[in-house]
C-alpha cells in the first residue's frame, strides 16, 4: 500500500467511524529543522481544539507491521486518549496583555532553521536561535497546547523580540520550572519497572552526569537561557559544567574544572545525534563549556 493510499484508507474509516457533525483533515505541518509532516486533525461538534497525529509516523508503523487494521486501531484509540471537550477563546490571542503571561522560551538550531527563522521573532544564540511559543495547558489526557509566535503576531502586539524575550524568560521559570536529575536516577527509572529490584547503575565518579530540563519534559534546553541558573548549579558543585545538547528537550551538564575534554565530548554529541535522535528533536552537533568564572556558556 504506497502512502497515498494509506492516507485515503484511514481518512474513509474514519469518516465512517466517527459520528457527524466532525471535520477531519490532513494538513502540512512543519516542524523543527525543516521536518515536514503530514497532520491529521478531527474536530468534533463543539471543539475548536484537537491534538495532530502525525500520519507519517503511523505509515512507518504499517509498513513495519503490514497490517493496516491494526494500524488504524491504533490512530482511532490515540485520538480518542487524548481529545478534550474544551473550547479554547482564540480572541485572547489578540491582546498581548493575555497573551503575554503564556509566552515562553525554545532552543533551535540555527542553520537548520533558516527558512522558519525568516517568519518568527528569534535571537542568535551561540549555533542556535531563541524562539517563542504560547504555551496553553489543557488536560490530564490531551496534554499542552503549544502555538509558534510569529512576525504576524509581533505586529500586531507592537513587541520587538528583545521585549518579547525579557518577558519569556521571566514566564519559563514560572510555568516551565527547571529540573535537574543525575544520570543514573534517569537510568534506575528506565529499568527498573514497577514490582522489579532497583538496577545498580555504575556512575562515572570523575564525570558524572546530570539532565536538565523543565517538569513538563517539553523544549527543556531552553532552560539553559534561565537567568541565574547554572550559576546557581555550579556554586553547588564548585565547578565547571561541559554542556551537551541531547536535545530540544533536554541538556547533559558534567562538572569540570577546564575544556581539555571538549573535543571528546563534541564527538559524543554528534554519535549520539547521529543515532539516537530523531531529525526533529536535533538540537546541535556542539557541545558547550560553562564558566563559573565568567558566567557564561563558552562556544
Amino acid at each position: 500500500m504506497t502512502y497515498e493510499t494509506f492516507k485515503e484508507g484511514v481518512l474513509n474509516r474514519l469518516s465512517a467511524d466517527i459520528p457527524d457533525p466532525k471535520k477531519i483533515a490532513i494538513q502540512p505541518v512543519c516542524k523543527n529543522n525543516g521536518k515536514c509532516l503530514d497532520g491529521l486533525v478531527i474536530l468534533e461538534a463543539g471543539v475548536n481544539i484537537a491534538p495532530t497525529l502525525y500520519l507519517n509516523y503511523y505509515y512507518e508503523h504499517y509498513t513495519g507491521s503490514g497490517d493496516f487494521q491494526k494500524t488504524y486501531e491504533h490512530i482511532l484509540e490515540q485520538y480518542k486518549n487524548s481529545r478534550t471537550s474544551r473550547q479554547i477563546d482564540v480572541r485572547f490571542f489578540t491582546d498581548f496583555q493575555n497573551t503575554g503571561p503564556r509566552i515562553v522560551l525554545k532552543l533551535i538550531h540555527y542553520e537548520k532553521n533558516r527558512k522558519l527563522l525568516r517568519e518568527i521573532p528569534h535571537i542568535r544564540f551561540l549555533d542556535l536561535a531563541i524562539v517563542f511559543y504560547c504555551y496553553i495547558p489543557i488536560d490530564a489526557s490531551t496534554g499542552n497546547a503549544t502555538i509558534l509566535i510569529r512576525n504576524t503576531h509581533m505586529e500586531m502586539w507592537k513587541q520587538t523580540a528583545e521585549t518579547l524575550c525579557r518577558t519569556a524568560r521571566d514566564n519559563s521559570v514560572r510555568l516551565l520550572a527547571p529540573r535537574l536529575h543525575s544520570m543514573n536516577e534517569l537510568l534506575k527509572d528506565i529499568f527498573a519497572p514497577q514490582n522489579y529490584p532497583t538496577v545498580a547503575v555504575p556512575e562515572d565518579p570523575l564525570y558524572p552526569m546530570y539532565v536538565l530540563t523543565n517538569e513538563q519534559n517539553m523544549f527543556g534546553a531552553s532552560c539553559l537561557l534561565y537567568d541565574g541558573l547554572l550559576k546557581s548549579y555550579a556554586d553547588r558543585f564548585q565547578s565547571d559544567f561541559y554542556i551537551l545538547p541531547s536535545s530540544i528537550h533536554e541538556a547533559i551538564l558534567i562538572p569540570a574544572f577546564s575544556r581539555e575534554r571538549m573535543e571528546d565530548f563534541f564527538e559524543m554529541v554528534r554519535e549520539v545525534n547521529a543515532t539516537q535522535i530523531t531529525e526533529e528533536e536535533f538540537l546541535s552537533d556542539h557541545a558547550y563549556y560553562y564558566s563559573r568564572e565568567e558566567d557564561k556558556i563558552l562556544y
